[in-house]
């Protein structure tokens, strides 16, 4: 090993290695257990005057101090084990936590005379993370891009319309998942940006993304219409009448297609063509084939002041299957219930599928403007928001949802969903994004 140090982005602390500097002389390791955590030891070997060994373990008990406060949120950097395998090499790093200090028994006497050996006790996660880099981005603006790739509100049959972005299998040099950072830029100036939720998919060979968006002119039920301002220029409208479950509309999945979808978790998300005024209708999913009910999902009320509906997350296909063949296809059905069962309408454009094995959604209580950009840092494990006309930064969204993650060896599609102050996913709204990631490996 080259090097090794403490610290964090402010300061680095070399306690091993190329550039070592008195009183730290040489550093050994120990493993306690073993798991997606580990719990670890470094014994340190100070040498040098009394007074450089007391500057050391100042220097040792700050590094403790911040990491606590990093836990409480009161310091911006989370504590540091860097790592250079070789000399000019890329650097590892391995986030610390839990961070307590000692020393060997007869320290009191050892330290006046010039030598002490201090334990570093700490909690890591059992593996290592490389430098931030950026990643080329492919999708309907353009094939490898870096710097900044644009985002329009919705996907459908329009070369120009696109609301995902691909890193290709190649582009992945990581042996884990490797923790992503996402910069989503707002470029629209019509209105203000408010809820934003972010999907990926991964898959060694699946790269496309037209299983994930299902427009009217693939949903069957009620009347089909063409109109400009919507999506794929097509939108279905069907009308009832009751005030029991009704089925609306129906999406068949074909078997190919649900081999790809490949048995994860999917938050299905309709997208209504123009707001409904009904307060008391409520939809649900039905997963079917044909006449015969594989899973029915838990209702979501149709908020009328929102022009989307979110449901509960579904797997297709349902249910764990024993995979030596192909899967069965699926439907899905949209039924729904108006509690007074008057006559009722409604008008919707898409059906999307937003994964959820990757996932966060950022429901916002303080707008973005143009130019002001999300930032989520999933190995920081913090989000917030850096708003243009300041140059400041503040947070101004609830994140629910674990790490976004690029998986290795499979191509991985980031998918946006944008929602703006009316609750509605103006389709024409503009984004850019960029997308970083650190490589991240078991054993260095």
């Amino acid at each position: 090993m080259n090097q090794i140090a403490l610290g964090d982005e402010s300061g680095w602390t070399v306690i091993a290695g190329q550039s070592v500097a008195a009183p730290f002389r040489q550093a050994a390791f120990f493993a306690h257990d073993a798991g997606s955590t580990l719990r670890e030891k470094v014994e340190v070997q100070l040498v040098g005057t009394p007074a450089q060994i007391s500057a050391a373990l100042n220097t040792l008990e700050k590094i403790c101090l911040r990491a606590g406060a990093y836990a409480d949120a009161t310091y911006a950097y989370p504590q540091l084990l860097r790592f250079q395998p070789e000399a000019g090499g890329a650097y590892y790093y391995a986030k610390i936590q839990d961070l307590w200090l000692d020393a060997n028994p007869d320290h009191y006497i050892s330290h006046q005379r010039g030598s002490m050996l201090v334990r570093l006790h700490y909690t890591r996660p059992n593996c290592f993370d490389g430098d931030m880099m950026e990643l080329p981005l492919t999708g309907r603006s353009g094939t490898d891009v870096s710097g900044g790739f644009d985002l329009i509100n919705h996907t459908d049959a329009h070369s120009a319309h696109g609301s995902t972005a691909l890193v290709k299998a190649q582009d992945a040099l990581t042996d884990l998942p490797a923790p992503l950072r996402i910069e989503l830029e707002n470029s629209y100036a019509v209105s203000t940006l408010k809820d934003i939720l972010v999907g990926v998919y991964h898959h060694p060979t699946v790269s496309g993304e037209s299983l994930f968006f299902a427009n009217a002119n693939q949903i069957s039920g009620g009347t089909q219409y063409t109109n400009a301002g919507a999506i794929n220029e097509t939108y279905r409208t069907v009308a009832w009448a009751s005030s029991e479950w009704t089925p609306l509309l129906n999406y068949g999945i074909t078997a190919a297609d649900i081999a790809d979808l490949d048995g994860r978790a999917y938050r299905p998300i309709l997208h209504l063509y123009t707001a409904h005024a009904y307060p008391d209708l409520h939809l649900r999913i039905r997963l079917m084939r044909g006449v015969f009910i594989l899973q029915s999902c838990e209702p979501v009320y149709a908020d009328p002041d929102f022009g989307y509906i979110l449901f509960p997350p579904i797997q297709l296909p349902p249910n764990p299957l024993l995979r030596e063949t192909l899967p069965h296809h699926v439907e899905i059905q949209i039924d729904a219930l108006k509690e007074d069962g008057a006559a009722a309408s409604l008008s919707i454009d898409q059906l999307a599928l937003l994964p959820l094995d990757a996932s966060a959604s950022f429901q916002g209580f303080y707008p973005m403007d143009q130019d002001d950009t999300l930032i989520d840092d999933s190995f920081r494990e913090l989000s917030n928001v850096r708003y243009s006309a300041a140059g400041s930064e503040t947070i101004a969204h609830i994140r629910q949802g674990g790490p976004l993650l690029l998986y290795p060896n499979q191509n991985s599609r980031l998918f946006f969903v944008l929602s703006n102050e009316s609750n509605t996913i103006d389709i024409m709204r503009t984004a850019r994004v960029r997308v970083y990631y650190r490589p991240r490996v078991r054993l260095l």
